[in-house]
């Protein structure tokens, strides 16, 4: 609906001139046998003039704009069918590279996995120091706990 108000307002300015311009011309080579009015009723003919040159823009505006739809509709269907068969051609240009990358991809998680696996054994290796050296010392602590407890008893 664009094209049909553009092209409505730009009738409109083109009817109101044509008509200005007639009744201006009229008005300056009058003749006394002439059935029109110099100046009289201008600005009704000027309006009247607007109006019809409205409805012709406007006519010509839905036309134009139907049309270009048209066209962008059929563009678009082209561009999609375009636009696949190039979709489907850079697919078959960059599956080399694209493979390639999968590769150095799949050696660099292959790489992370084994050095968080090293690094999770030491880890465990440290837990598993302190977790022996604090069982040691619950073991000492609990001897001597036995030994004060029997020498209590034995007092």
């Amino acid at each position: 609906m664009g094209k049909a108000i553009k092209y409505s307002l730009l009738g409109a300015i083109v009817g109101a001139g044509a008509v200005a311009a007639r009744s201006l011309s009229v008005g300056q080579a009058t003749q006394p046998d002439s059935d029109e009015q110099p100046a009289g009723n201008a600005p009704v003919k000027a309006a009247k003039g607007a109006a019809c040159g409205a409805l012709a823009g406007g006519l010509v505006g839905v036309v134009f704009d139907r049309r270009s739809k048209r066209k962008l509709k059929k563009r678009m269907k082209l561009a999609s069918m375009v636009s696949a068969g190039a979709l489907v051609e850079a697919a078959r240009a960059a599956k080399p590279s694209i493979g390639k990358q999968s590769r150095r991809a799949r050696r660099a998680a292959l790489r992370a996995a084994k050095d968080a696996r090293r690094a999770g054994r030491r880890t465990a290796k440290r837990v598993g120091r302190r977790a022996s050296h604090t069982a040691e010392l619950a073991r000492l602590q609990a001897d001597h706990l036995v030994d004060v407890g029997r020498h209590k008893l034995a007092s």
